[in-house]
């Protein structure tokens, strides 16, 4: 199967299929940004359904120094070591900047032939990025830049020695096939971003007329538009922005700036807004990536119209009926935001087109329930298992 994209299937449950194999998950801890907020949930879904289940946390991407790579990799062993030969399946969380779980578990596979190692890579085409990011690194951020940048392709050559031709998992097709192209010797599988609800929202037609920004704050998330966005849109329209680190925006009349807000006050927030406008757009010289959008699974959880450009993976959303993208590879950046706030405008003015995109995010977000998203991963698993 190598050298493959595949997309999730669903077999038998989980637990029968994994009976007799331990299972060894590395991640960032919940504190850890969105990966760790996104590997808390994932956790849970293979808590409960597999009963060999061991979790190896790390802190923030940047906070490691070798030492402590070198201490959770022998934690690893030891949990790898204490199966005595059973069956071992060790799943990272790979994401861009982090050498967390990409170091500790490098080379698993090579000494212990009991082993199976896969990764959700979350920020495709590359696993990390930086791979020489130890703390003393990330201290000193212009010698980060400095090693890292002119030696692109010696990172993305570790990568690919580290990765061999293991499982990864990517949450967008656009994702899974640059991961392909990155590293021809793997096996992608195109497993959705888990959507899940906080609770329940009022219908989009019946919100405040109201359109908003959502997320953290950081170079390429679009919040640079938001003054421009507010003179395009009619004066009645007013734009509401939640997230960490927006609390640090400018004021401007007619935005409304909440700050960061907790999981449960999600349905709160987007029972606020008709649509989510999101203005994706360049976020590193390093190089086109293709991440899943955590913003627009929460619209997409808190069923909220997503008017978005085309930006890295968001690009193929367009096919789907919740999701208007703004193709923004013609057009200027100034282009793009007037375009966007033309159908924020005309979307938040209309009733029927409202009910029919809130429709269309049902069925986008069955196909991403929890429940379904995990089998890929499990079924991935034990096919594994039974070749090796």
């Amino acid at each position: 199967m190598a050298g493959q994209v595949t997309a999730g299937s669903v077999g038998e449950p989980g637990t029968r299929r994994l009976d007799g194999t331990r299972l060894v998950y590395v991640a960032a801890e919940r504190s850890a940004g969105g990966v760790g907020a996104y590997s808390e949930v994932f956790a849970d879904m293979l808590r409960r359904r597999v009963a060999d289940f061991h979790e190896v946390r790390h802190p923030r991407p940047g906070t490691d120094t070798v030492t402590e790579l070198r201490a959770r990799r022998r934690e690893i062993i030891e949990l790898v070591d204490a199966a005595n030969g059973r069956p071992v399946v060790v799943h990272g969380e790979f994401s861009g900047g982090s050498v967390e779980s990409f170091w500790p578990t490098a080379g698993l596979e090579r000494k212990r032939p009991n082993v199976l190692v896969s990764a959700t890579v979350h920020d495709p085409p590359g696993l990390v990025w930086w791979p020489g990011r130890v703390a003393f690194l990330e201290q000193r951020k212009l010698l980060n830049h400095a090693v890292h940048f002119p030696l692109r392709p010696l990172s993305r050559a570790i990568e690919r020695q580290v990765v061999g031709n293991r499982t990864l998992f990517a949450m967008s097709d656009a994702g899974a096939r640059s991961l392909l192209r990155a590293y021809p010797d793997t096996t992608v599988r195109h497993a959705h971003m888990p959507v899940w609800s906080r609770g329940e929202v009022v219908s989009a037609p019946d919100r405040p007329k109201a359109v908003g920004l959502f997320g953290l704050v950081y170079r390429g998330k679009g919040f640079e538009h938001v003054e421009r966005l507010r003179s395009l849109l009619p004066d009645d329209i007013v734009i509401r922005i939640a997230g960490r680190g927006t609390e640090s925006l400018p004021a401007i009349d007619g935005v409304e700036i909440l700050g960061g807000i907790h999981d449960a006050d999600l349905p709160a927030y987007f029972s606020s807004i008709r649509a989510l406008v999101v203005p994706y757009g360049a976020r590193s010289p390093y190089g086109e990536a293709f991440p899943g959008s955590s913003v627009v699974t929460d619209a997409i959880a808190h069923l909220t119209p997503v008017v978005c450009t085309g930006h890295g993976a968001l690009g193929e959303l367009r096919t789907e009926g919740g999701v208007h993208v703004v193709d923004d590879d013609v057009r200027t950046a100034d282009e793009t935001v007037g375009e966007l706030a033309a159908v924020a405008a005309e979307l938040v003015g209309s009733r029927e087109r409202l009910s029919a995109m809130a429709e269309s995010l049902k069925a986008m977000r069955e196909v991403r329930e929890p429940d379904e998203v995990v089998e890929t991963y499990l079924d991935t698993w034990a096919r594994s298992v039974c070749r090796a």
